[in-house]
């Protein structure tokens, strides 16, 4: 038998680690759109290559965060629902 109180700690460890990621991701990806811009300041055609990608990297981040921040409004209903009173074992 699985302890209530063990999930919930489970959960809440999950919960607050999807946020350290989210918080990663959206700050990479704030710094990859500088360095897009500032790249793409000079007329240099490899330098605006690698512009481009740090815009697509700077996509793939946000679209984690978004993924993170979903994950997280997911677990947070998982725990209101057993605070909610789903019993204090899970079998």
């Amino acid at each position: 038998m699985i302890e209530f109180n063990d999930v919930k700690h489970v959960l809440n460890y999950l919960q607050s680690e999807i946020t350290r990621i989210e918080t990663v991701s959206g700050t990479l990806s704030s710094v990859e759109r500088e360095h897009y811009q500032k790249l793409t300041n000079f007329d240099h055609k490899e330098l605006v290559d690698i512009a481009i990608e740090e815009q697509s990297a700077s996509r793939q981040l946000d679209t984690i965060k978004q993924m993170c921040l979903s994950m997280s409004k997911q677990i947070d209903g998982m725990v209101r629902h057993l605070d909610r009173g789903a019993g204090n074992e899970i079998h």
